[in-house]
């Protein structure tokens, strides 16, 4: 009797037992692109644009259409209103990758000292460029919002966090060129609140700056 060949069709497997859950997915279902991609996105609350994970991971643009459109059949990637996100299974799938990187350096912190909603912010800066940064993607976790720019040349990155009343806006710029390109940046994301608060003050919508 000839034994049935398996099904090849099917990418992915979950089976759900007493104690836990385990995500089976075949090694040869990804890319290399596959995993760089779950491994940027591999945080609770990520959302990443189509082209701030072109610049990140330095991704040729079909490339990596194919490879989010392989990772959304999958069931490991989907899209949501501001970008693209692990999905709950993607979430256990990349849970074991490591975050690589260089180590992240305070350029201003400063206290917000207008009763404003942390979303408010948020949506005027969100998908913004500000000099030579390049917008990125936000990252949402119950402590507060991450948002993240590169810049053009995707030699650094800027990180703006927003937890209580504060903001911190960092860099993981590395040479004395790069910092001081990352400075004047987060000046202008600086400008950009500014804007916010003195709009929440004088009691009219915000305008977006041309940037």
């Amino acid at each position: 009797m000839v034994e049935p060949v398996p099904d090849k069709s099917s990418e992915k497997e979950v089976a759900s037992g007493k104690h836990a859950q385990v995500l089976v997915v075949e090694s040869e279902d990804l890319h290399g692109n596959d995993n760089r991609i779950l491994a940027l996105l591999n945080e609770a609350g990520s959302n990443f644009s189509f082209k701030g994970i072109m610049r990140r991971l330095n991704i040729h643009q079909q490339s990596l259409s194919r490879a989010l459109h392989r990772l959304e059949e999958m069931g490991l990637v989907q899209k949501s209103e501001i970008g693209y996100q692990l999905s709950g299974t993607g979430q256990a799938m990349a849970k074991s990758q490591p975050q690589r990187g260089r180590g992240y350096i305070q350029l201003l912190q400063t206290y917000i000292p207008v009763r404003v909603r942390p979303e408010e912010i948020v949506r005027a800066l969100v998908g913004k460029w500000f000099k030579k940064l390049r917008w990125v993607g936000l990252v949402e976790s119950g402590s507060g919002f991450t948002l993240q720019w590169s810049s053009d040349d995707n030699s650094f990155q800027i990180n703006l966090r927003m937890v209580s009343e504060y903001i911190v806006i960092e860099t993981n710029a590395a040479s004395d060129k790069e910092k001081l390109q990352a400075m004047v940046g987060s000046y202008g994301i600086y400008e950009q609140i500014t804007r916010v608060l003195q709009d929440r003050v004088a009691g009219y919508p915000t305008q977006p700056a041309n940037n």
